[in-house]
């Protein structure tokens, strides 16, 4: 007691020293952290104010840099809306000129494409894949918006695509080089450890002043949530890892982000330092009385020194039992109570202050299935001595089963009483691992035996078969005890042995491997094989699951086929040929475009399987040919043939010898058939394969205007079918403009020199003064397939004009329009042509028709059986240009006409030459038998009209009567000529 009574002033000093120490500690603490905070504060607030201005000053770089670039590719969409609205056919050539010119003073454009609503490229260049954002954007102010495209790389450089949706459907494609991007942010001072940063709306990094090389192109999702005010963050950036202030900033109408940060190190740099200084001091101050304070504190500690190791002694135990789940008991004799330590009362869920029970009580806790084994181990050892081991359950109070190791014995200390003691250790986890890994092995187990796929185990060194399921069984054909005496080699063919045992070296992929096994009847198939290395029986081994693909690639196979080849006669298509080329012929070849004409009246009289046989014959022959040349020959719906010869052979003999395979006669069933055929050729160029096709066949068309046999292609080809592309386009506007008009030429009696009937002729007039020839647009719109809505639009004009007519008195003047063997086809002419003269209410004779003799030649039975019916309807027909083509008399007898028009080559002639006399008056003569009106044209002289009335010709038509005029002025040429029943 007097020790202790001696230390208690140490003990109390000790203590005042720590309280007066610790307080200053406190103290200091607060002046100096809130002076060294709000030291940061001021750095972290001036980085902030920069990182801000170096995002707004960014952002306006690149807003600016983007709106003029938006500005010219408005520029170029509404030049190209003018193109497609006036050339839609040279637009795409016309507008990739144009782009070139811009692509070429802009270095930091990569290319200007415009594309079609899925993407494709109209004009020269890459096309793009559309973004479903791009699509659902809305004009701005009226403007087009300017979308943004996935970053891509293109030539070995990053180029960012600008999307600008156009009329029609289409897009103007602008690629940005992302260099451009960098050489606005790459000369910002952000410091050493500063960075700017431009990413689009997915994350994607576009541009960055740091290691651009090593980021543009990924995507960080990290990077995004910015909005149109910025906003500054202290954080570690997900792409380096270096922890910044940074300050972000949207541009909404780019869906783009400008990132900039300051590095936080080095903005606190100085402030670290200050920080050091300061807790140097403090610690200096700390040290000292520490110093001051331990002295004081060694006697104190050496008093409790040796109750602190005793306790801590027993803390060690007690956390060792916590921490290995294991607690002690004892009992002092047979039938004694059982005593036991803290840990086991939490294992068995019981109170803390309850540490000991009853026999009768303990094995109550016991789980019924494994009581009386414990009671026997305890039995036994008391009469032994001997330890035991066992595992058993107990059920805690809440009802949870748990299992227990119990280690324990009997035995005695000297003549004292036998004791028994021992060790509990909770096994609950291990027993419920060890449960679900019986469980595993079953399911596995059971997904190994009954999956319906084979499955099989083999020894990755011995390459043996250790296992295999049910389904491999039946899928190879053999029995599992043949399976196990062989190797995997034993499945595969001779040749693939070598690539087995490499295979073994490599890691299995995740994606599958293709490979041929062989079957026990020796049939081959293709397999998709999924393995994985796992341990078998303590040895390595791979699991194998093998899935058959063979009807899988023999479908992907037909699929390329039919992507490659006509269906019609097994030929190529043009993109099978265009693959050939690519692969057989890549750095030059020809390309002969063959054009047929025969096929459609094959198919409408004789039908498709008899059309497709005579092209399965001149297939035949091509094939032969294209062999010869190491070509191929593609089929081009529904009436041409496409030839790729390699090199350069001689394309006299070529042309020669394919124009005489087509044109050479085929038998069929007894008959003979006879195709004509056009040829065009061109080499393959630099434009590609596309581009030569369209060359060949623009050189075939050419050759079948013209009446030759073949042509070459030549540049002026295709400025020739631009302008009349061009003029297509101007007869397009011009049906929607109205701009066409009719003028009328008299037909008058020669007896009596009173007008019978008027001739409707189509003429379009130029803004500037005259006409443009209707030889040059009539035919251009029967090519075209615009000659119907422009009959059409005639045939309403003509009875129109015909009422005007009847309202000024003339309603038995009837006018005459000329009908296109393209309108007479269509088998619902007639009644078209009929319900327009009911609805205008016309009577009957007020409209005729002029046909020329072209009618005949095709469908001649159907053309009859037309005109017919208009004369059923009291709609006269006209045979014009009479004597100039090459009509049958047969079918002229046939024809139900009311007049024929001697072409004027004759008329002009009649007077001073005999031949052409001669051939007027037969052909008066011959209508005359026939019972036909006979009309004169081109009177020009009084010489010719006297001659035409001397031989009886009935009407006569020409300059010398009158010359075409409009309706004001015709109306006004008759007001001169009496009516038949003015008084």
């Amino acid at each position: 007691m007097a020790s202790t009574r001696k230390d208690l002033p140490v003990i109390r000093s000790s203590k005042a020293v720590a309280w007066s120490g610790l307080l200053l500690a406190l103290a200091l603490a607060y002046v100096l952290g809130y002076f060294i905070q709000r030291d940061r504060n001021v750095r972290m607030a001036a980085a902030e104010r920069q990182a801000l201005a170096l995002a707004e000053g960014t952002a306006r770089l690149l807003h600016l840099e983007l709106r003029n670039l938006e500005r010219a590719m408005g520029g170029i969409a509404g030049d190209a809306q003018q193109l497609f609205a006036t050339v839609p056919e040279a637009a795409p050539q016309l507008l990739s000129e144009s782009v070139a010119g811009v692509v070429s003073r802009h270095a930091e454009l990569q290319s200007i494409v415009v594309v079609d609503r899925n993407g494709v490229a109209i004009t020269r260049g890459v096309g793009v894949s559309i973004p479903d954002d791009a699509r659902r954007s809305t004009p701005r102010g009226g403007k087009r918006p300017l979308s943004f495209g996935r970053l891509q790389r293109a030539d070995g450089e990053w180029v960012l695509p600008l999307l600008m949706p156009m009329d029609g459907g289409r897009w103007i494609v602008t690629r940005l080089r992302v260099a451009e991007i960098q050489r606005v942010i790459g000369n910002l001072d952000t410091g050493k450890e500063g960075v700017v940063t431009v990413v689009d709306a997915q994350g994607t990094v576009v541009a960055r002043s740091d290691g651009a090389g090593r980021y543009i192109g990924k995507r960080y999702a990290d990077l995004l949530g910015a909005s149109d005010s910025a906003r500054v963050i202290v954080r570690r950036s997900a792409v380096d890892g270096v922890e910044r202030i940074s300050a972000r900033l949207a541009l909404p109408e780019y869906r783009l982000q400008v990132s900039a940060g300051l590095g936080t190190h080095e903005t606190l740099h100085d402030w670290y330092l200050l920080l050091a200084v300061a807790g140097s001091l403090y610690l200096l101050y700390c040290a000292a009385f520490l110093y001051l304070w331990r002295h004081l504190r060694r006697s104190a500690r050496a008093q409790g020194g040796l109750l602190l190791e005793v306790n801590r002694a027993a803390e060690r135990l007690r956390l060792a039992q916590q921490v290995g789940k294991t607690g002690t008991w004892s009992v002092r004799h047979p039938g004694a109570e059982i005593e036991w330590s803290e840990q086991v009362s939490d294992i068995m869920g019981q109170p803390d202050d309850r540490s000991r029970a009853s026999s009768e009580e303990f094995f109550a806790m016991v789980h019924p299935d494994d009581r009386e084994q414990l009671q026997q181990r305890f039995a036994e050892s008391w009469r032994t001595r001997q330890a035991f081991v066992t595992d058993y359950r107990i059920i805690r109070p809440d009802g949870e089963v748990r299992w227990i190791a119990s280690r324990g014995g009997a035995f005695v200390r000297g003549d004292a009483d036998p004791t028994m003691a021992g060790t509990v250790v909770d096994i609950t986890a291990e027993r419920e691992a060890q449960s679900r890994l019986l469980d595993t092995e079953r399911r596995y187990r059971l997904l190994f035996e009954r999956n319906p796929l084979p499955f099989w185990v083999f020894d990755a060194q011995t390459l043996r078969f250790l296992e295999v399921n049910e389904a491999a069984v039946r899928h190879y054909g053999y029995r599992r005890e043949e399976f196990l005496a062989m190797s995997i080699l034993d499945i595969r063919p001779d040749e693939d042995s070598q690539a087995v045992r490499l295979s073994m070296f490599g890691v299995p992929s995740d994606e599958g491997e293709t490979w041929r096994h062989v079957k026990k009847d020796g049939s081959v198939i293709d397999v998709r094989v999924y393995s994985a290395s796992i341990t078998y029986d303590d040895r390595p081994a791979r699991l194998v699951l093998a899935e058959d693909i063979s009807d899988t690639l023999a479908y992907e196979r037909e699929l390329h086929y039919r992507a490659t080849h006509d269906s019609t006669i097994g030929l190529f298509n043009l993109p099978g040929l265009k693959a050939w080329v690519r692969q057989q012929a890549p750095t030059q070849c020809q390309l002969i475009y063959i054009q047929l004409r025969g096929i459609e009246p094959v198919i409408d009289s004789l039908g498709q399987a008899v059309a497709t046989r005579l092209l399965d014959s001149i297939a035949s022959r091509l094939e032969d040919l294209a062999a010869q040349w190491q070509g191929a020959i593609a089929f081009v719906p529904a009436e041409a043939f496409v030839l790729a010869v390699p090199g350069t052979p001689a394309m006299e003999g070529v042309v020669d010898a394919l124009h005489l395979a087509v044109t050479q006669p085929v038998e069929q069933g007894g008959s003979v058939r006879t195709l004509e055929a056009w040829l065009g050729w061109a080499e393959c160029a630099e434009e590609g394969f596309d581009a030569t096709a369209s060359k060949a066949a623009l050189a075939a068309h050419v050759a079948r205007a013209e009446g030759t046999v073949c042509r070459h292609f030549r540049a002026d080809m295709a400025t020739a079918a631009s302008d009349r592309l061009r003029l297509i386009g101007r007869i397009h506007q011009a049906l929607e403009r109205q701009e066409f008009e009719l003028h009328f030429q008299p037909i008058t009696r020669v007896d009596e020199a009173r007008p019978a009937s008027l001739e409707a002729l189509l003429r379009w007039p130029q803004a500037g003064g005259g006409f443009v020839p209707p030889s040059q647009f009539i035919a251009l719109s029967e090519d075209a397939g615009l000659i119907l809505p422009l009959g059409e639009w005639v045939m309403e004009e003509a009875m129109r004009c015909q009422q005007r007519l009847a309202r000024e008195g003339w309603d038995d003047l009837p006018i005459a329009i000329n009908v296109s063997p393209l309108q007479l086809a269509r088998p619902d002419f007639a009644d078209r042509l009929i319900r327009l003269q009911q609805r205008h209410g016309l009577p009957r004779g007020a409209l005729h028709i002029e046909v020329t003799e072209s009618v005949l030649l095709d469908r001649p039975d159907r053309t009859v059986q037309t005109l017919r019916q208009l004369q059923r309807n009291g709609i006269c027909t006209s045979l014009d240009d009479f004597g100039t083509g090459f009509s049958s008399m047969a079918y002229l007898h046939q024809l139900p006409l009311d007049a024929l028009k001697i072409d004027q080559t004759f008329v002009r002639g009649v007077t001073d030459d005999e031949r052409s006399a001669a051939i007027c008056r037969a052909l008066i003569s011959l209508g005359h038998n026939l019972g036909l009106t006979m009309i004169a044209e081109g009177v020009e002289t009084e010489q010719q009209l006297e001659w035409l009335r001397r031989h009886h010709c009935d009407q006569v038509q020409g300059y010398l009567i009158a010359r075409p005029m409009k309706m004001d002025a015709l109306l006004d040429y008759l007001a001169g000529i009496p009516l038949r029943n003015a008084h």
